[in-house]
Formats: structure tokens, sequence, C-alpha cells
């Protein structure tokens, strides 16, 4: 939430394209040496080279120029340090070294260096160098130029304002407070330098950990090459076999970690403006939502609940007594949540926040010693130096301003860290990060610094409220950020074009190891109209992150602002997401456990369908179920692809064949929806919050495929507590089979309560959906159900 002139957006409205032009390539191969874990190459030129192999599929590669490399060695983007080496092997004879594992081949040329990655069992060409390793040598600046396929597209690098597929496309990492972006404004908030080159179809992943300002150039600026490249810092990357980008996402999070469940009441709708206050105000919102029966879970407050934006205060005016006003929330089913942002008033008499962080040496500095102070909301202010354990524990136990008031979660904005003074960063570049001794300069911290702020608030709010799951939002980040936090993709606009364009910022996203996002629904900025708000509720009741959010000087578009007809259209939608909320839930689920997002591109499910390698105007949720909307103007049609397969009209129930486009009817109150045939949706009563009642029963909409097939799997827990990580769980697999519904034995130890199963099998034809109902006692079952569209008989087997 920034409030700033929109020339700021003008300042980062282009990747700089990457001139390899005048830098020096690396030394060949003078020598090497084998250890247990890989290859150290020392080069002609007195550079170094180390190959590690990590797993049968991820290979790290590391160069220092014209220098051995250092001893220390970290990233914040990192989880995982410590890995098992699988069996490798290696060869050599003049010309090069062969190092092969199970998956990959990596040959190493001698004279140039070049690497070339193939898969190791049919020996092609995967990846590899198109020149030899690149540097400058009074910039530092570092580069890899690889050989650009005539079919070869690219994916990921996190939240980028552009298309799915960024072939032909250039950007940079840096993160930058973007107010109002568009379409081909870079950089934006977040720096995730890892992406995904797909060809033939077949996939391999590369991941350039290197927190200095970074650029990709897929073929921009050359048919022969696309580029990476850094102004500073390591060449250190990391390279993933595929060929399925399922495999490589797996491998990614498993490297830089997987998102912790938030709490379930997270995936509810949640309401927010820049900004509600006085208390009365607030509640009057709340009230609303509850007399016209729209389901809310969470209430957010921007800066304005703060005694002059200090943050870890409230202002005593607008909000007397804080935790009387989240209480009363609480008993209507609403959570608070509060935005905190990281700049803190500079030399304020009497706020013990500075005082207590400038005695104990917190903060950011500039090189001559100097405190960095920036101007932000509160006016001058300092940030925190996160790089030093007892400051990143300071700051997160200073949340206890927020949990003993009950406060449910924390919303960290502001945190690229943005300067009024100055957005690009040039006049911070003397400031200097602890970083365990490292003393790293700005242009190195820049980028993870909202990847510290969020562990230090997520590692202090599991302090403050032990075996409680935190929930913690950000505008912000690095590589690793899933670990700590959900993100929104920042002050969005409210036009028809950012509609369309946050689909495939989603999209991205997830395809980078951040499956829990969502845009401002309505847009931040500017004047939304009823039809876009419907719209954009056609897309925001399957995102993760489900927010309408406006910008100060917006004009109110929460849900009942422009009458009952619209209203009753989002009315709709919010009541089928949380009727959806058990298969939503149980998708959020497969993220934290392998990686994969929940929102996905159709590339993500069919890889090796060469006609979904541009959709992004379509997504789906897990594997089965497919959203097509509407994201232009009066629109009442679309034509929509769905993939190979049966697919069935959410709404009519009709089914069409896939592998082509058909045309969809798609009046306002119709939002596009296709299940895959062979799924099983779980779902529950309607509720206007999580948690109002008990899901109670839980019904399972059976869509046979063509050979009467379908399965599923439920997951379910507390909602709330830490206990899941112990196996306090319930994961349960349905299928059908020859007109047969078997209920396997649950998984895990958490026990649901009573409740009724219900199954509802949905025939080609919508001429009657058979129902069978069964008390769940825990147990497996096999239930003969016909499917006559005479009645739904029915008899129970055990």
């Amino acid at each position: 939430m920034t409030k700033l002139a929109l020339c700021v957006v003008l300042i980062c409205s282009r990747a700089a394209a990457i001139d390899l032009t005048g830098l020096r390539h690396i030394g060949g191969v003078a020598g090497f040496v084998k250890t247990d874990s890989g290859l150290t190459l020392t080069c002609t030129d007195q550079s170094e080279v180390r190959i590690a192999v990590l797993a049968p599929d991820l290979i790290r590669v590391r160069a220092g120029f014209l220098k051995k490399l250092p001893a220390h060695d970290h990233s914040w983007a990192i989880d995982k340090t410590s890995w098992e080496v699988p069996h490798w092997t290696l060869t050599e004879d003049p010309a090069a070294l062969r190092l092969a594992t199970d998956e990959i081949e990596l040959i190493v040329r001698r004279a140039p260096l070049l690497l070339e990655f193939r898969d190791a069992k049919t020996h092609r060409e995967i990846d590899a160098d198109q020149q030899p390793m690149l540097f400058d040598p009074q910039s530092d600046s570092v580069a890899a130029a690889r050989r650009l396929g005539l079919d070869e597209h690219f994916y990921g690098l996190g939240e980028k304002a552009a298309h799915l597929d960024k072939r032909r496309g250039e950007f940079s990492m840096w993160n930058s407070d973007t107010f109002g972006y568009q379409e081909g404004t870079d950089p934006v908030y977040q720096s995730i330098p890892f992406y995904l080159g797909w060809q033939r179809g077949a996939a391999f992943g590369i991941f350039f950990d290197n927190s200095y300002r970074t650029h990709f150039d897929f073929g921009a600026s050359s048919q022969e090459y696309a580029a990476f490249s850094a102004e500073g810092g390591e060449m250190n990357y990391y390279f993933f076999q595929g060929p399925s980008i399922r495999k490589i996402l797996a491998r990614y999070t498993e490297l830089t970690g997987r998102m912790p469940l938030p709490p379930m009441w997270a995936l509810g709708h949640q309401q927010s403006r820049y900004s509600y206050y006085p208390d009365t105000l607030a509640e009057e919102i709340v009230r609303r939502y509850r007399q016209e029966d729209l389901p809310l879970d969470v209430l957010h407050l921007d800066i304005h609940y703060m005694d002059g934006f200090r943050v870890f205060t409230w202002n005593p005016q607008r909000f007397p007594n804080p935790k009387a006003f989240t209480d009363k929330l609480r008993a209507r089913g609403v959570k608070v949540v509060t935005i905190v942002d990281p700049g803190i008033k500079y030399r304020d008499p009497g706020y013990s926040v500075y005082e207590d962080g400038a005695a104990q040496d917190f903060f950011l500095k500039r090189s001559d010693g100097r405190p960095y102070v920036a101007r932000v909301w509160p006016g001058d202010s300092v940030f925190v130096d996160f790089t030093k354990e007892a400051a990143a524990r300071w700051w997160g136990d200073l949340h206890r301003a927020y949990t003993d008031a009950g406060v449910a979660g924390i919303w960290n904005d502001m945190n690229e860290p943005s300067d009024f003074n100055d957005q690009t960063g040039k006049s911070q570049m003397d400031v200097v990060a602890y970083d365990g001794g490292e003393n790293s300069p700005y242009a190195q911290y820049r980028n993870v610094f909202a990847l510290n702020e969020a562990r230090a608030t997520y590692e202090g709010l599991q302090r403050l409220r032990p075996n409680q799951r935190p929930y913690v939002i950000t505008r912000a980040g690095y590589a690793g950020i899933q670990r700590y936090a959900t993100v929104w993709t920042g002050d969005n606009r409210s036009t028809w074009d950012a509609l369309a364009l946050s689909l495939p910022m989603f999209m991205t996203l997830g395809l980078s190891g951040e499956p829990f996002s969502g845009a401002d629904i309505g847009g931040f900025m500017g004047r939304t109209d009823p039809e876009l708000l419907v719209r954009w509720y056609q897309v925001g009741f399957l995102t993760p992150f489900c927010r309408n959010h406006a910008g100060i000087d917006s004009p109110d578009h929460e849900p009942w602002r422009f009458g009952k007809y619209y209203e009753d259209i989002i009315r709709k939608y919010l009541k089928l997401r949380y009727r959806l909320l058990p298969f939503l839930y149980t998708a959020l689920e497969e993220s934290h456990r392998t990686g994969l997002p929940m929102l996905r591109p159709l590339l993500l499910n069919y890889q090796d369908d060469e006609n979904v390698l541009g959709i992004d105007d379509e997504f789906m949720i897990g594997a089965d179920l497919l959203a097509a909307p509407i994201l232009k103007p009066n629109l009442t049609a679309r034509l929509v692809y769905l993939p190979r397969g049966l697919w069935f009209d959410y709404w009519t129930g009709a089914a069409h064949q896939g592998g082509h486009m058909i045309r969809v009817e798609a009046p306002l109150e119709t939002a596009p929806l296709f299940v895959r045939a062979g799924a099983i949706l779980p779902t529950s009563p309607e509720m206007n919050y999580v948690g109002e009642k008990p899901t109670d029963p839980v019904r399972f909409e059976i869509y046979p495929d063509a050979q009467g097939q379908a399965s599923a799997t439920l997951y379910e827990d507390d909602g709330v507590t830490e206990d899941y990580r112990q196996g306090k769980f319930r994961r349960t697999t349905v299928s059908f089979r020859r007109n047969q519904i078997e209920l396997g034995a649950p998984e895990g130890s958490f026990d649901p309560g009573r409740r009724d199963f219900v199954f509802s099998i949905h025939p080609s034809a919508s001429r009657g959906t058979p129902e069978v109902r069964i008390p769940d006692d825990g147990r497996p079952h096999r239930i003969a159900a016909a499917t006559s569209h005479a009645g739904p008989g029915m008899r129970q087997n055990r």
C-alpha cells in the first residue's frame, strides 16, 4: 500500500537487456580434483569452479573468477543444506570430463570451459553453455549464456507483470515499490531468480541464487542464447533435471523450503481498505457483512490504526481498546490482521521501539557508521538489520503488542524496503548488513530484506503463540519466502487489464515455489465498476488469498456497494468458495507436502500438450477444476481450451470431449468452470466463516470418466495448530469404479467427530444425481450405488 506519484512506476518500467560484450570468459580447465560430492576445477586464469552433486537430478555450479571460491557459503534462500550424495561416476578424455548420475549427464569441455547438461538415459542435450561463463573484474558482474532452442519456452521468475511464457522477454530482480504497476513494469515487488525451460515436452530448471540485482534475457537480445547475469556476487546456480515440471518443483521446494500450512481461516474471504477506522466503523463493516449474508473470515487494518504510523502502537482515539475490539469481531467469526511496516520512526522521544532498538544497535547503518535513515509513513525512519539474530528475535517479540490484543495475523508491507526519497535504492548503496559478520553491501542485501523480516515475524509469532500456526502476508520477498509468508501482488489497478494480468502472475508465483497468492479484488488504485468487481470475484473466489482491498482515495467497492443484482452474484461465488473449502484445503495441503501449487497453469497438468504453452487466461485448481473467467468488459461468451479427456460443465453437467476449443456462454452470473472426468470434489455445507458449524455432511461430488471411474483424497486437520506436523491429520481416499464407492481406511490420528458422508454421482446427462449417505465411522467401506437415472438406489457393504 503506497500513495505515491505514478512516476515512481516509470523508474523501473523496463528490465535492462544483458549485454555480454566486453565481458571476459573464464579460463579453460587446467586441472581438477575429484571429491565425494563432485569436482573442483582449477582454470588457466586462476578461477575456480566447483560442481556439487546434490541429488540424481540436482547439480550445483559455483564459480569464483580469477580467484578461489570463498570458504563462506551461506544463502538466506536455502532451507536444505545437507544432502545424501547419490551414486555418480566420472570419466575423462583429453577434451572433456563426463560426470553422470542416474538422471543427469554433465559434460565439462576443457578448452574452452563449457558445461553441457544431458539426459543420462537418452544422452539428449537438455541445456548447455553457448559460451563460457563471463565476468567483469572491474564491476564484479557475472553472467552465463545458454544455447537458445528453436522451440524453447521459459516460465517462472516469481512475481512478474508479464505473460506466462517468458520467451523473448527480459527481466530484472530488484525488489521495488511499484504502485500502480501494469503489464511490462519490471522489476516489481519480489525477486525469485528461478526459471523453468521447456522444449519438446521436457523441462529443466535453473535457480540462480544470487541476491544482487540480477537480469534474465530469454532470447530478447540474441537468437543464439538465453542469459542470466548479476551485478555482483558469485556465479552460483542449481540445475534441476526434469523432464517433469512437477518433479522440478518438488526438488526446488525441497531446496528452498515448502509452505507450512496456514490456519484454515486464511482460505476464507478477507476484507480490507486503506483504511478502516475508528473501531466503530470497522465493526460496522463486519456487521454489514453478516446482515448481507456474505461470508467473511478476516478484516484487515491498514496504517491508520497506528498512533502516528508508529509500528507496534495503537491510536488511542481510533482504537482505545484493541482487545475489546478484536474480541467483538471474533465473536462474529472474524479475525483481525494488522499491517506492520518495517520503518521505525527515527529519533522519536518516548517511542520505546526506536529507543530500545537504537540502544541495542539493531538498525541498519551506512558504511561510515551513520544510521540508514529513509522516509516512509512515520517520516524519517530506520530499519532493523534482520541478519542480526538478536535483532530479528527482538523484532519478532515486539509482536506481543498485537497478539496480546487478539490480532490473528500480520501483514508486512513497504518491505522492499520502500523509501519515498529514493525508490531505486541508488542512494542506499553504502548501507551494510551484518550478515553473520560479512558486512554485506546493500546491493547484496536489498532483495533478501523482506525474506528476513518475514522470518523474524513468523518465528516471533511461533514463540508468542506456541503451537498456533502463524499467518504472515508479505508484499516483497526472495526465493524461500514461502517458508514464512503468503503473498499478494501489491498495489494493482482497478482495470480489466490488471484483472487479466493477475492470472499469469498467480501461475508464475506457483511455478516459483509460492503456492499461496492472490490480488486485491476490485483493484487497489482507481475506480472499479460493478461488472469488473463481479468478474474479479469470479477469479478471486478460487485464488488462495481472497481479499477485497481498495486505496485511500478509491471509491468503496465492498460487495454490496453496487446494488442487489451484483451483490447476489458475488454472494453466489463466495458461498461456492466456502462449499469448496474441503477441496481447496486438500489442494493446499498438497502444496505444503509436495511443493506443487494449488492454482496452476494448464501447462503444469498437461506438460506434453503444446496447445497450453501460452494459455494464461485459464487456470486449474489442483488437477480437477478448470476455470476460464471472463477478463474483458461486455463479454457474455468466450472460447475455452479443454485439455485431453472428458470434462463436465460445473453448472450444467454437460460433457465435453477435450483436446480442442469450445465456445462457452458466460452471462454476468456465470464464470465458466469445468470438472475433469475422473475427479471427486469433496465439499461442505455453506458457512459464513470457517468453523461456523461442523463440516457435516461431507459431500463427495463424483464425476466418473469414460471408463466409469473416479478417485480423490480428502485431507483434514484441526486447521489451527501445528499438530498436523506430528501426524494429527486425517487423509481419506475415495474411489468409484464399476458402480461401487470405496472408502479407504483413514490415515492419521485426527478425529473430526461424528458426521455423515454423502456421495453424489454426476451422470453425463443431467437426469438426476443419485446419492448415497453413510455415517463416517473411521472404517473402510465398499458401497454399491445404482446410477440409474430412475433414482438413487443404494446398498452398503462392509
